[in-house]
Formats: structure tokens, sequence, C-alpha cells
């Protein structure tokens, strides 16, 4: 995570690597540190998350992607890239 143009604002890396500015308007408390996980939804951080916790919906999430792709055709690939 590296700060923004905005001081408002933060660059924060997703699951998939791919890095988005994120609005902390919602956020509580001080800026977020690098490697704190934040739960962001439309643009905006919410809340911070225990990197224990994270780590745990994490493996969640990629079990259940790989097993839905062995039981799913495979979608054409896509780009989603935030643009500056």
């Amino acid at each position: 995570m590296i700060a923004g143009a905005d001081p408002g604002s933060v660059d924060v890396e997703d699951l998939d690597g791919a890095v988005h500015r994120v609005s902390l308007l919602a956020l509580d408390g001080p800026a977020p540190e690098p490697g704190e996980w934040l739960v962001v939804h439309s643009g905006y951080a919410l809340e911070r998350v225990d990197p224990a916790e994270a780590q745990a919906v994490l493996d969640d999430v990629r079990r259940a992607l790989a097993g839905t792709a062995s039981e799913a055709p495979a979608a054409p690939a896509r780009s989603h890239g935030v643009r500056p």
C-alpha cells in the first residue's frame, strides 16, 4: 500500500495483484500502514481486518474458486484494471 496523490486515499493491492486507488473517507482512525489488510467496497476502505482473519478468508475464497473452476467451463480472460 502506498499513499495516493490525494491525502485522503491510498493505493492498495487486491487479491489478484491489481493496484487500486481507495478513498479513506469511510475508514475510522489513522491512515492505514503498509501491510495492513482492509475491507474495501466500491472504492472505499471500510475497516481494518486482523491479518490472521484476512488470511483465513483468503484461503476460503481460493478453495471455493478452485472447486468451481473444475466444475465450470473456462471463461475468457478479461482485464479489469483501473486506469490512473
